[in-house]
This record gives C-alpha cells, structure tokens and sequence, in this order.
C-alpha cells in the first residue's frame, strides 16, 4: 500500500491545496422559482389546501418526498410559502392568503378523515352510527374527528335531536374568506411579480382564476383558487 495515492490525496490534488470553493452568483432577474412545474404545483396545491402538511402534499401531487422537501425549502426561503406547527404537523400555506388564527381550523378540515365526514353532513344532518355507515368506518374509529371537529364549532349537534350537522364556525369561515377575496387575489399576484413575472387575469370563475405568467423564456396559464376546496362546497 505504501506510495498509493488516496482518495483525499487525489481529491486534494484535483481541486487544489486548499479546496476552492465555487461561486454561487444569485438568481439572475428573469428566471422564475415558479416556472418550475414542481414548484408551480406545490404553490397551487398550498394556496387551495392552507394547512396541507409535507407528506401529505407529495401524496398530493404525486413528488416523492424527498423532491418536494427540497422544493418546498426553496419556496419557504424565496418567502413563496410559509409553515406554522399545529399540532405534530408543520402546516403550510401562502403568505398574506390565510390568518394564522384561521390555519388551525383548515389544518383540521385538509384531514381526510375529517374531510369526509365535513362531506357527509353536508348533504345532510347525521348521526354518529349514520356518519360510520356512510363512511365503512367503525364508529369508534371516528370519535376522534368527530371531538375535534366539534371542539372547533366545525360542526355541531342539533338542538333537538342527536345528529350532527354542519357548525357555526364553518360558515365564519366562508363568510371571511368571500369578503375578502379581492385583497387575497392581489396578493397573490403580488407574490408572482416578485418572482419576475408578469400576471395577467384571463378570467374569474367565482373562486378560481385563470391566470398567464410570463417569464423570461416561458408563458404559461395558472388556474388558482382564492377560497379553499374544503369551504367551496359551502357556497
């Protein structure tokens, strides 16, 4: 062995004595986070599901998790996305989109679980044995959802009998979200502009937009909804 070169011996002499470590130069004017189709889809994805956690969103979007962890880092440093812990879960969402006092509320309704059952007493009030038939699922299997949907006004039990149904709180959330629409719809053009594009509105149909960006060697047409999945169903 004596007189072989070592790898750290080879690698020295590759790159010098010391190591010279390249420059990285900033993203150049022009060239967009958001023209990245990974990228793009995370955005959307978090802007029509606030409250979305990690793994969730690379099942989702179909990205394997350790692809998308990266994207999402970039996104977050960019100031593109943002997350806030509720919970075990890092929650994200789209900056200036959702109050952080509302996130806890969507972070629970983008459950699946709790989704489903959101989606059962819409159609109408149920019990609890009427929600687990709706569902296949074991009654007790939905006691928990069914305690922190309650907790949170998401839903609530009917007056006079013992079914439940659709809550007060679920209707503040609409109400918020529709009266604000237009700030939350600036803002997100405002998020685009700083990426250097150039967004233009083709078209509104009630919460979802229809919107060209325009970079420096792609033009591209979005379609983003303002007003989350998990409220639009309520009108």
């Amino acid at each position: 062995m004596a007189g072989k070169m070592t790898l750290g011996t080879a690698f020295r002499r590759a790159v010098g004595e010391p190591p010279e470590i390249p420059v990285v130069h900033p993203r150049p004017a022009g060239i967009s986070l958001l023209l990245n189709e990974r990228r793009r889809r995370a955005l959307l994805t978090v802007l029509d599901r606030p409250g979305i956690h990690l793994r969730e969103l690379a099942r989702s979007i179909g990205v394997p998790l350790q692809s998308l962890s990266w994207h999402v880092d970039i996104l977050k440093r960019s100031g593109f996305l943002q997350s806030l812990r509720v919970g075990k879960f890092a929650c994200l969402s789209v900056p200036g989109q959702v109050d952080p006092s509302v996130l806890q509320d969507l972070a629970l309704l983008d459950i699946v679980k709790n989704a489903a059952i959101v989606k059962v007493l819409l159609r109408r009030s149920r019990t609890r044995s009427q929600v687990s038939s709706d569902l296949k699922v074991y009654p007790q299997a939905l006691d928990p959802s069914l305690k922190s949907l309650f907790a949170r006004g998401l839903i609530a039990r009917h007056p006079a009998r013992v079914e439940f149904e659709i809550g007060p709180r679920m209707q503040e959330l609409v109400g918020e979200f529709r009266s604000t629409t237009s700030e939350r719809e600036d803002r997100l053009l405002r998020i685009l502009r700083s990426d250097g594009l150039d967004p233009a509105i083709l078209s509104r149909e009630d919460a979802k937009l229809a919107i060209e960006i325009n970079g420096a060697r792609k033009r591209i047409t979005i379609h983003a909804y303002i007003i989350p999945h998990v409220l639009r169903a309520l009108g």
